[in-house]
């Protein structure tokens, strides 16, 4: 193993930054700095997401620079204005300024010849007529800025989905863990008790060990649990532009099931107008347009131009001065066929966007019905989880009092008492779920439509 070598400079440097960073004998140290907790409910979550986060404030970049572009297109319509200046060294004295008949009835002799001349002034070139590829190219610069705008929608919706995700899976794993831990609470209530009546010999000592197994069990799926919340915390941190080492407090998600706000009917008009079909609706109107700029290429074009220009060479008494107003047309006679291979890419693609905005609506489609499937069965989900803790509660009570009167087992007693773990937990989850199902809904229509 090579081991880069370090100039002696650097080591020097660290060996006595070292020496004058250490604390004095005898003085403490001064204490890291804490990172203060954050404390959040749902709805302040997704604002602080909303409030020029970094997914969001990106797509807001995205919007600005399109419509700059938008005014960097369409100013070519007033031309541009070039300064201009040139210095010549000739072989030979050379007349100063073009030929004139003015010029020439001042006599060719009285002229102004010189070697050395400088020419300096300015010159206006404005398009008259280019075939309609400057406006092709305004309208595809107001389409790109039209899908920008339609991303940022999109993006913003698409975060407060996230985050109501990840918020919802954090709080989830909350109340998982506050189960895991009333679960070994109860598993080492009863493991002190058990010691006491092995001791007495009133229970043998396997029922003991079985309990201490479930105790060791249920102490590593707590810290898995843990774990899992560190996790799905730090990537809600990180969502809302925050450190993801900052402690995270959620409040707990609301009892309330979600209801419409609209008829359900309404969806899927809603869903036709969401960003991703405006998109790709965007995306073939481009595509229309490039058509128009590919076609321009087959017709004249006509700028206009004027100069105004000053000499001056050592020959001259005053510095003279020309201006020029032309027009110019150009004709495109030959290309080598590219024009019509421009033209034909120009027709692809507004087809493959036909096809891609067919399939942006049939997928957009698609969505709607697996969110509202999501919502269905996350409430038949809550229902079921309400009545499984309900019976699990009453089921672990009455093994507990079995157990206690020695009618039964202490397997049953722990199956019961993790069967009320697993009900909690699964209340927990599928409260969650709904949320982020009614949640998906509004995602996919980009509209509340639910709450």
């Amino acid at each position: 193993m090579h081991l880069p070598l370090v100039p002696s400079n650097i080591i020097l440097g660290a060996m006595l930054g070292g020496l004058f960073a250490a604390p004095a004998p005898g003085v403490p140290a001064p204490a890291p700095q804490s990172i203060e907790p954050l404390t959040l409910d749902l709805d302040e979550a997704v604002a602080l997401a909303l409030d020029q986060r970094p997914a969001v404030q990106a797509v807001d970049y995205q919007a600005q620079a399109a419509h700059s572009k938008i005014g960097d297109v369409s100013r070519t319509r007033l031309g541009g204005v070039d300064a201009m200046a040139s210095a010549s060294r000739f072989d030979a004295d050379r007349l100063l300024i073009p030929m004139s008949s003015q010029l020439l009835a001042s006599g060719l002799p009285n002229a102004p010849f010189d070697r050395d001349q400088i020419h300096y002034g300015v010159t206006y070139q404005v398009p008259l007529y280019l075939g309609g590829k400057l406006s092709a190219g305004i309208e595809i610069a107001k389409f790109e800025a039209a899908k920008a705008e339609a991303l940022r929608d999109g993006t913003r919706w698409q975060v407060r989905f996230n985050v109501t995700s990840l918020y919802a899976g954090v709080q989830t794993l909350d109340e998982a863990v506050h189960s895991s831990e009333s679960l070994i609470q109860t598993l080492e209530a009863v493991q002190k008790r058990l010691e006491l009546m092995v001791r007495e010999g009133k229970r043998p000592e396997l029922d003991l060990l079985k309990v201490k197994d479930q105790v060791a069990e249920a102490r590593a799926e707590h810290a898995g649990l843990e774990a899992q919340r560190t996790h799905a915390a730090s990537l809600l941190l990180a969502l809302l532009g925050e450190s993801p080492n900052r402690p995270l407090t959620v409040s707990p998600l609301t009892e309330k099931e979600p209801r419409f706000l609209v008829p359900a009917d309404n969806l899927a008009a809603l869903a036709e107008a969401s960003s991703p079909v405006r998109r790709a609706v965007l995306t073939r109107n481009q595509a229309a347009s490039g058509i128009k700029a590919a076609r321009s290429r087959f017709l004249p074009s006509l700028v206009g131009q004027a100069s105004y220009f000053g000499h001056h060479a050592d020959a001259a008494g005053d510095d003279p001065t020309t201006w020029e107003l032309s027009v110019g047309v150009k004709l495109p006679v030959f290309t080598g066929t590219a024009r019509f291979e421009e033209l034909a890419a120009a027709r692809a693609r507004r087809r493959a966007s036909d096809q891609s905005l067919k399939l942006a609506r049939l997928r957009r489609e698609a969505e709607l019905t697996d969110a509202l499937a999501r919502l269905e069965a996350a409430r038949t989900s809550l229902d079921a989880a309400r009545a499984r803790v309900a019976s699990a509660v009453e089921a672990a009570r009455s093994e507990q009092i079995s157990y206690d009167s020695g009618a039964s087992t202490i397997e049953d007693l722990l199956r019961a008492r993790t069967r009320e773990e697993a009900a909690h937990t699964a209340r927990a989850r599928a409260r969650g779920e709904l949320k982020t199902a009614a949640e998906q809904i509004n995602a996919v229509v980009e509209t509340e439509v639910i709450r």
